[in-house]
């Protein structure tokens, strides 16, 4: 379960668990965690436990600054709304938050995306001219990196048919019925690959076009369609 470990002056002291919708904080003793330090705002932030898009055994857990006078802080920036991930550290005042979520999954540890040497065309290298010097260019130049463009996926079944999801973050999770696959923004494009669970429906594992993907991540094409035990989603480049 997630929750928030609250130390000042770098002494926990205390621990709130998330057990509901909306957590108030601030100076103010109506508050659910009440600071009493006059840094803090009568009401400075909320902190809102909402169920994740795709996951019905997922929450996602968002930090709101409530108009406060000194701000709220998450990783040393700003913040008036965001969504917080295992082992953010939140400002309020003079006092920290660590954001702990023992259920989060740990996608950078547990997902290992990378292309096949299949799938990865060789440029064939020019030979060397006898007795020519490598010029300035062929030692500094150095093919600019472009940039990932923004992809999204479409729900095209069940009862959020039509919604859309843009794939911002390094690592988008989604599922249905405890299968859960992973999407991955990569320098080389998405990927996506499975997780956990298998359908209890059809005894199968997700699949891309009608191909099951397996223990090699899968890249993804525009226009593919993802098939999670029935939820069907639409990949998409904007």
């Amino acid at each position: 379960m997630a929750k928030l470990v609250l130390s000042s002056d770098g002494v926990i002291t205390k621990e709130f668990l998330l057990e509901q919708e909306v957590f108030n904080i601030g100076r103010k003793s109506q508050n659910d965690i009440q600071i009493d330090d006059i840094s803090v705002s009568g009401t400075h932030a909320r902190v809102l436990v909402e169920q994740n898009f795709y996951m019905e055994n997922l929450k996602d857990v968002y930090i709101e600054d409530a108009n406060s006078t000194n701000g709220t802080y998450v990783n040393g920036k700003k913040i008036k709304k965001h969504m917080l991930r295992h082992g953010d550290m939140i400002q309020i005042g003079r006092h920290e938050f660590k954001f702990l979520d023992d259920d989060a999954p740990d996608f950078d540890k547990t997902v290992v995306i990378a292309p096949t040497t299949e799938n990865v065309a060789k440029e064939p290298v020019p030979e060397p001219v006898p007795g020519a010097a490598p010029s300035a260019a062929d030692q500094s130049e150095q093919p600019p990196k472009q940039a990932v463009k923004l992809a999204y996926v479409k729900v095209l079944s069940g009862p959020k048919a039509g919604k859309e999801l843009d794939l911002v973050k390094s690592y988008t999770s989604m599922g249905n019925a405890g299968t859960m696959i992973v999407i991955a923004k990569r320098q080389q494009g998405y990927f996506v690959s499975h997780v956990s669970g298998k359908s209890e429906k059809h005894g199968s594992f997700p699949t891309v076009n009608e191909n099951p993907i397996g223990a090699q991540s899968v890249p993804l094409q525009d226009h593919d369609i993802i098939d999670i035990d029935g939820l069907k989603l639409e990949f998409a480049i904007r």
